[in-house]
């Protein structure tokens, strides 16, 4: 009899601990990630969307001394699908438009730090650099050739800022118009989109790996034209630090960017932002 209780005793513990331990949810891992949005940059200018190339590099120094480690646009999307890790204090790094002077000042401060960045073009700034004035540090954009050598740096991966929708009129940004209908208007942006592409791959051999939406003006329905045409990383300006969470690959369709303005000092900016 004794037996038999220790034995009931044994089996009821564990097969009940067991069953307790299967249903409970293992803590779901999340890392916080700031992305930072830069633009032009620019030798003793430090306003909105422009900072000095000093500047930059005082954002990179501090931040490696924060303990934050440049990541990948890949490595962000494979810890999103449950199959990658991302450091403890994961950091992104934009550049929008595809200023000429991201190549001929911000490239060497991120080598020299080890940071790499995502660089947004526009189609047709890129275009009339290329076959107009190009190279000069102050109004010049990149040009078709010089995107496809800063993708095969390694420092930046090249992503979509649009061909010829980064405008106020006759749309704002790549929304919809008063009074188009939902084919023209898919049509539309379709064509921006794939324009881009197609120039891209001819002639700077690169493949899109993210869209940044112009202004950040985005709905619904351009997400979903989007994706059609192949994207799956979409960046908003909404100025808050994302939270990942392993496996939820949904939050790659709006990731957050804070505007990196010119004239804050580093650590100014940071903490006001909870980079810490």
């Amino acid at each position: 009899m004794k037996k038999f209780f220790a034995i009931a005793f044994v089996f009821f513990f564990f097969c009940g601990f067991s069953s307790n331990f299967a249903k409970a949810e293992p803590a779901q891992e999340e890392r916080k990630l700031p992305i930072l949005m830069y633009h032009s940059v620019l030798p003793n200018e430090n306003d909105v969307y422009v900072l000095s190339p000093e500047r930059l590099e005082e954002d990179l120094i501090e931040l490696k001394r924060r303990g934050y480690r440049s990541v990948t646009i890949e490595e962000i999307k494979r810890f999103l699908k449950g199959k990658g890790t991302l450091p403890e204090k994961p950091v992104l790094l934009t550049f929008d438009d595809g200023h000429y002077n991201n190549l001929f000042y911000a490239r060497n401060v991120l080598k020299k730090h080890g940071f790499s960045a995502v660089l947004h073009v526009i189609g047709c700034f890129t275009e009339y650099s290329s076959t107009h004035e190009k190279d000069h540090p102050e109004y010049s954009h990149l040009t078709w050739e010089e995107i496809g050598a800063l993708a095969r740096s390694g420092i930046f991966e090249i992503g979509s800022h649009s061909y010829k929708m980064h405008a106020y009129k006759p749309r704002f940004g790549i929304k919809k118009r008063a009074g188009e209908s939902d084919e023209a208007y898919e049509n539309a942006l379709k064509a921006d989109t794939l324009l881009l592409e197609k120039n891209l791959i001819e002639k700077s051999g690169v493949i899109s790996v993210s869209y940044a939406y112009p202004f950040g003006a985005y709905s619904e329905e351009s997400e979903r034209i989007l994706r059609s045409v192949g994207y799956d990383v979409f960046f908003t300006c909404y100025e808050r630090i994302n939270v990942l969470r392993f496996g939820n690959e949904k939050k790659l369709s709006k990731l957050n960017r804070i505007n990196r303005d010119g004239r804050k000092p580093t650590a100014e900016f940071l903490n006001a932002h909870g980079i810490r």
